[in-house]
């Protein structure tokens, strides 16, 4: 994939793997995928990759600081970069302030909203619009239908069967409908924030799936055997001790989404 490459944020974490990656399409036209957290090496290295270019767009898949992090640190350090010594010009028309720079997608005040199917123009070929909510309500992946690969920001992740689905009533309904667009498109491979590249995407979208039915079926089976049992209950029929307390806030968000999806079912029976 000639015009790709990606920066590797140092914030490894329980839900970023081994960090944030920054994909970067495009040389003169270029396109920046999530800029990741406000970490001043990291922001540095994006800029550098960036030396060259005429247009930067900032496309962004949703708010979440390690992803929006150094989105302002970003505009501020091209607003001060110089002209490219090759072409003798500063990099085009910017809406932000930022020389060169916009910002599009979702996730901080100064994106401009991206609407289905809308092209982001890259010398790498474009990139396509594609509303997957759930993570969060307005998280966006990105086509690029040419390589047939999907930017699916924290849609799924590199490893393992689950991502967060926990951030609004109606989040877990509307994450099951966006691994079905996504696997609609039949990508040949899946571009994550986090974790390796997805060579394989069937499977491990069905992966995912197969997670998120089998929690719902679980919180079913104990709302069917005991209707009234309290949440602390559930939690515990359900995760036992398999949850880190790093991370048990996180689980009981998601057990909280779920009981809403289930519940929300059962009273449109």
């Amino acid at each position: 994939m000639d015009g790709l490459r990606s920066i590797r944020a140092d914030n490894p974490g329980p839900f970023t793997l081994s960090g944030t990656r920054t994909w970067i399409l495009g040389v003169r036209r270029v396109a920046v995928i999530d800029p990741g957290p406000d970490v001043d090496d990291h922001v540095g290295a994006v800029v550098e990759s960036l030396v060259g270019a005429h247009h930067v767009t900032v496309v962004l898949t949703h708010g979440h600081p390690d992803h929006t992090g150094a989105v302002d640190a970003l505009l501020r350090r091209m607003a001060d970069a110089p002209a490219d010594a090759s072409s003798h010009t500063r990099p085009d028309v910017s809406s932000d302030g930022a020389p060169g720079v916009t910002v599009v997608g979702s996730g901080h005040p100064a994106a401009r909203p991206l609407a289905e199917g809308e092209r982001v123009e890259t010398d790498a070929g474009d990139l396509v619009c594609v509303p997957t909510p759930g993570h969060t309500r307005d998280h966006l992946a990105f086509h690029h239908p040419e390589w047939e690969t999907v930017f699916a920001g924290d849609l799924v992740l590199g490893s393992g069967d689950t991502t967060w689905v926990a951030e609004y009533p109606g989040c877990v309904a509307d994450y099951l409908a966006s691994l079905d667009r996504i696997e609609a498109l039949d990508p040949r491979s899946i571009h994550p924030s986090h974790g390796p590249i997805i060579e394989d995407p069937g499977p491990l979208l069905r992966r995912y799936r197969a997670h998120r039915e089998a929690r719902i079926a679980a919180v079913k089976q104990v709302r069917s055997a005991r209707p009234r049992v309290g949440f602390d209950e559930i939690y515990r029929r359900i995760y036992g001790d398999s949850v880190p307390n790093r991370v048990r806030s996180a689980a009981e968000a998601s057990l909280r989404a779920l009981l809403h999806h289930v519940d929300t079912a059962a009273g449109q029976d």
